[in-house]
């Protein structure tokens, strides 16, 4: 008899246990455990927003994006072939992410494609062992910011990003459509933020470089507060084989023109020009195509130093030509 209320006592006691982890989500203290981590804490990031997504419309979005730099012609230069192409959104080179494992902490999680709440935050899968690709936004290998997200815990336990914070520099995130295709991206730095002031504009807004930024909850769980009180972002940038782009040559200015010879390859759809007033901190001012004259007008280009650069079909960028400036 005294041995069935031993057990008795012993399974009421699992069950008021799990029933407390149920009400506080004791896996979110778990979530904030003593291992050392990468995470850079951001207190006061670039912008200050509460929602996840811009207050922009889904479709606006989709068409800044997919907006193409260049325009491309086919190799007999004939610009009135039908192939030519216009004034255009260049094809995308990404592709639709259906699985994505990150080797390093053990993450194997098929992927469900999402969009924006009606609280102007980006969605995530019910099932807290998906996570969901951004789909209003960038596809994984396309120039631009590709966004996924998932959950860190449930009231069931640990979900698929609860050992995110572990990733490291220098670590692989594997993406793959339906058909097996893959694009791997290797981990740059982990950053976390308030929950009420996350930079949009840098996980989510345009940039020149193909990169992958993964979002879940992290920071202490209050449930009063609506959760966790703050959100991990680990950003990543596309792996891709080495190869090599000449760079233009002969940059010259010449009053207020810069003018270089083009490179002669099939792989080239144009070149970026850069300038700068100090001669050291330069921003892009122009994209030339490459059917284009190879020519920059620019009324104040006395006052600047250039250099110019090549970019192939894939929005590779070759290095910096010799830089030129009016004197020389």
């Amino acid at each position: 008899m005294e041995r069935k209320w031993k057990i008795y006592f012993t399974v009421v006691g699992l069950i008021s246990l799990l029933m407390v982890g149920y009400e506080t989500n004791v896996w979110a203290h778990l979530t904030d455990s003593s291992k050392k981590t990468d995470v850079v804490r951001v207190e006061n990031p670039e912008n200050e927003s509460v929602n996840l997504v811009p207050e922009q419309k889904v479709e606006e979005q989709e068409e800044e994006v997919l907006d193409g730099e260049f325009t491309v012609i086919n190799k007999n230069k004939n610009m009135n072939s039908a192939e030519v192409v216009k004034n255009k959104k260049q094809k995308r080179s990404g592709i639709t992410p259906r699985r994505i494992k990150i080797p390093s902490i053990d993450v194997d999680a098929s992927i469900e494609s999402v969009g924006v709440l009606d609280n102007g935050e980006m969605g995530v899968p019910d099932d807290p062992d998906k996570a969901g690709w951004f789909e209003p936004g960038t596809e994984p290998g396309s120039q631009g910011n590709s966004v996924i997200a998932g959950h860190v815990d449930s009231r069931t336990g640990p979900a698929v990003f609860y050992d995110l914070t572990q990733v490291g520099a220098g670590d692989e995130i594997v993406v793959y459509d339906q058909e097996g295709n893959e694009k791997t991206y290797i981990v740059e730095k982990l950053e976390s933020y308030p929950q009420t002031n996350s930079p949009i504009e840098k996980i989510f807004g345009r940039t020149d470089e193909k990169r992958l930024n993964l979002i879940t909850c992290t920071g202490e769980f209050i449930r009063d507060q609506g959760g966790h009180q703050d959100r991990l972002v680990v950003y990543s940038k596309l792996k891709e084989p080495k190869v090599t782009i000449d760079s233009p040559t002969n940059v010259e200015v010449n009053g207020t023109f810069v003018t270089w010879h083009a490179v002669r390859k099939d792989y080239v759809a144009g070149y970026r020009v850069y300038r700068s007033a100090d001669g050291e901190n330069f921003k892009k001012v122009a994209s030339i195509s490459a059917h284009e004259r190879k020519t920059h007008s620019d009324p104040d280009a006395s006052q600047y130093t250039y250099y110019v650069t090549t970019v192939d079909l894939e929005g590779r960028e070759s290095a910096p030509s010799s830089r030129a400036s009016s004197e020389g």
